[in-house]
């Protein structure tokens, strides 16, 4: 009954909603100034304005047209063409919020909204940028996916950007400035794609928070996963969620090996950080954890578990920041719909050899 009434509702509003055509990268440059910085273009929108469902998708909008390059659309986690971006096929309602100043768009598809690794790498990089180009002396307000994770808030406070200055794209979906900065979108949220500078640049503005941290530092680390939201005993029916099915096992073998054990979500930002940055062999599943890796010193050696040996997201932090990275792939116990995850068991023979 909810998508035959969205369908109807549609229908009757069609003809009253806004309707864009599609401005392609070689025709933006006429329109609108964009300059590039290494492999990222960046573009400043005069009374621009945006449009996002705060998901997949969000258009940059110049009078009557998408722009081709700042806007976005995620299907399979690839950037598709503009062509299937939704505001073509749904248009908007003609009330947009409007801001006076100029805004910093940071929004980023999909996961960045609530992914600890994606708001580094999809978001902060970005933000990073543009501060060390240092040629916008003015901004007013900076448009994230979100605000209202610590990581989120920890880190935009560390960057000195107060609390007022920030817009959520999950409340405020559609927006107008007199003038919108934002860049285009060349990683599509893979950080096999990332470069060695963006790592660089996380590392040198947040080091310095590990000195914050109370915690106490060890050289061998083991992150496991949180799971007090499974039902262990009944494992099928969380088989495309990232399961160690013998977490307990693992643990037990590790810390008999001088391992201490942390789960990510007890630990601030500084936290993390600290942890990181001193230890000397980290184990861990696949996973956002993982993206601290840039803060840890050349020659750290890092085992990933993980169920492919073709997910390189985490090794390629390790490789540009000359870490030891090994792997231990293991086949899920059940198919599942992403490659990223399944219930895994981890032989412990294999664990032994990985960390010896």
């Amino acid at each position: 009954m909810n998508k035959i009434y969205k369908k109807i509702k549609e229908k009757i509003f069609y003809p009253f909603k806004r309707r864009f055509l599609i401005l392609r990268k070689e025709g933006i440059k006429k329109e609108i100034k964009c300059f590039k910085y290494k492999n990222l273009l960046i573009y400043e929108i005069i009374d621009g304005e945006i449009f996002t469902n705060s998901v997949d998708d969000a258009a940059y909008i110049k009078k009557n047209y998408i722009l081709e390059g700042p806007s976005y659309q995620y299907r399979n986690s690839i950037n598709s063409n503009i062509r299937n971006n939704t505001i073509l096929k749904s248009g908007v309602n003609r009330f947009s919020k409007k801001i006076r100043g100029n805004i910093l768009s940071l929004i980023s598809g999909g996961t960045a909204k609530h992914n600890y690794g994606h708001w580094l790498f999809d978001v902060l990089s970005r933000l990073l940028i543009i501060k060390k180009i240092n040629r916008f002396k003015k901004i007013d307000y900076y448009y994230v996916p979100a605000f209202k994770f610590q990581f989120q808030k920890d880190t935009l406070h560390y960057l000195n950007i107060k609390k007022k200055q920030i817009i959520s794209s999950e409340n405020n979906k559609y927006i107008k400035a007199d003038k919108i900065i934002s860049t285009d979108h060349p990683f599509e949220h893979r950080f096999d794609k990332i470069p060695k500078h963006i790592f660089e640049d996380v590392r040198r503005n947040f080091i310095k928070l590990s000195s914050y941290s109370k915690i106490k530092k060890y050289d061998k680390i083991y992150f496991e996963r949180d799971y007090s939201n499974f039902d262990l005993n009944n494992l099928k029916k969380f088989k495309n969620e990232r399961i160690l099915v013998n977490n307990k096992a693992v643990k037990k073998f590790l810390e008999s090996n001088g391992f201490h054990t942390y789960k990510a979500i007890n630990l601030s930002f500084a936290d993390q950080i600290k942890i990181f940055s001193n230890a000397k062999i980290i184990v861990s599943m696949f996973g956002a954890e993982l993206s601290n890796l840039v803060f840890c010193k050349p020659k750290t050696r890092v085992i990933e578990i993980k169920t492919n040996k073709k997910l390189t997201d985490y090794t390629n932090i390790s490789n540009k920041c000359r870490l030891k990275h090994h792997q231990i792939n293991i086949k899920p116990i059940y198919k599942t719909i992403s490659k990223q995850n399944g219930i895994l068991e981890c032989p412990i023979e294999k664990l032994k050899i990985a960390i010896s």
